[in-house]
């Protein structure tokens, strides 16, 4: 039989919102690089979807991408009702997820809920 075990949720190093916030800024610079290399990509969604799944490499890490924003959508969904916020919140991380990128919009998630977690605690 299993027993249930209490564990911590606290850091014990501190609190990770810097982490996320840094990261949430990498997330937001790093994608933009590499996309403004291609610009005329950005102005045709068609030529973007041939890009995007050129090769066998490039359709891997672009399923792996929209099979993890779609589960993203999903965590977010169900944290926004656990922490009791508004629902509207979701439209600002869809947005970010597909007009900047998911390693923006998940560290940013990530980060606002450390500060509504801290702020109930």
């Amino acid at each position: 039989m299993l027993k249930s075990t209490q564990v911590s949720t606290t850091v014990p190093f501190g609190s990770m919102k810097p982490l996320y916030l840094l990261l949430t800024i990498a997330g937001s610079i790093a994608p933009w690089f590499w996309l403004l290399q291609a610009p005329s990509a950005l102005l045709s969604p068609t030529l973007f979807l041939q890009h995007a799944f050129a090769n066998n490499i490039a359709t891997a890490l672009t399923t792996d991408l929209l099979i993890s924003a779609i589960a993203f959508f999903c965590f977010v969904w169900i944290e926004l009702r656990r922490l009791n916020t508004s629902g509207s919140w979701l439209i600002l991380y869809i947005g970010l997820t597909f007009g900047v990128g998911l390693s923006c919009s998940l560290p940013f998630f990530l980060y606002r809920r450390e500060y509504l977690l801290e702020r109930a605690g």
